[in-house]
């Protein structure tokens, strides 16, 4: 006898390990998708830091105006005329420094809030650096071809390229400089006072020392060295790194003709070593008009007694 027919049979049941596999898959895809938000998230995030960490330290009040150029009707030309145009602020190469802000520390002497000026034409770095020094210590400065045509006697009109650069030495020697910043109230003194016995520092270890000493004191120390064939730039920082060698020191310029290092700034850094001796035994010091030094030629600018 045939067993009646009690509806529908039941489907087959579906392995409880199916369920499992398909929930794990459904996790391990809501983990990948939350890695790869982050990870992009992660990388917009350091794309906006770095814009954001890229600043650009040069600010309107930290240079001096152009109040009248070298040519008088022509201001574009020298340094001047870059006009920043080799800025880099996310230089692979040089790193942005906000050197008019630097405070001193324990291993570094620089004279903070020194505003810069670049030169607005090829032979006039002496002049700007007088209208900085003077500036910095908040006395009149003059115009930039006031100081070279009235203070040096140079003849701005009808100079140019072709200009006899060493006749132009001879005319701005260290000495002639020496005492057109006397003129304007400043004290100095200059490597011609002295002699190869008294002189205050004998290589780049005792020079380390002694400029550290001067610029801790707001003295600034103005060099002639081979830089673009002759060229007046003021030491305004070191910092010795905390070390008792050299080879790691490192030295500020103000530089009136600062357009190398990705940002003009008006501030040059040197390692001190190599500016050293780049400075004491160029073929400038031929130019130095004075027969009791064979090596670089500097000017001490006193810190004036009511700053």
């Amino acid at each position: 006898m045939e067993e009646p027919i009690i509806g529908d049979s039941e489907p087959p049941k579906r392995p409880v390990i199916l369920y499992i596999i398909i929930a794990i898959l459904i996790v391990i895809i809501i983990v990948l998708s939350i890695l790869l938000a982050v990870k992009s998230g992660d990388k917009t995030n350091t794309e906006e830091n770095k814009e954001k960490e890229i600043v650009n330290p040069i600010k309107p009040d930290h240079i001096i105006p152009i109040n009248e150029s070298f040519y008088i009707d022509d201001p574009d030309d020298g340094a001047y005329s870059y006009k920043g145009c080799g800025n880099h602020l996310d230089s692979e190469y040089y790193k942005i420094l906000d050197v008019y802000n630097m405070q001193p520390t324990k291993n570094r002497a620089i004279l903070t809030h020194f505003k810069t000026y670049q030169q607005t034409s090829e032979f006039s770095s002496y002049c700007s650096l007088m209208i900085m020094i003077l500036n910095y210590y908040n006395m009149p400065a003059p115009s930039e071809n006031h100081c070279c045509s009235v203070d040096f006697g140079l003849d701005t009109e009808n100079m140019d390229e072709n200009t006899n650069r060493t006749d132009l030495f001879i005319r701005t020697s260290i000495p002639i400089f020496a005492e057109k910043l006397k003129n304007y109230g400043l004290e100095v003194e200059k490597s011609g006072d002295y002699t190869e016995e008294t002189m205050p520092f004998e290589d780049e270890v005792s020079f380390s020392k002694w400029i550290k000493k001067q610029i801790n004191e707001g003295n600034i120390l103005i060099v002639l060295y081979n830089d673009w064939a002759g060229q007046y730039a003021a030491v305004i920082g070191v910092d010795d790194m905390g070390t008792e060698e050299t080879n790691d020191d490192v030295i500020i310029l103000a530089d009136a003709y600062d357009t190398t290092d990705h940002l003009q700034d008006g501030y040059t850094i040197w390692g001190l070593d190599r500016f050293f001796h780049l400075w004491q035994y160029s073929y400038i010091s031929a130019l130095k008009h004075d027969d009791s030094l064979n090596h670089g030629q500097w000017i001490l600018v006193k810190k004036p007694k009511s700053n």
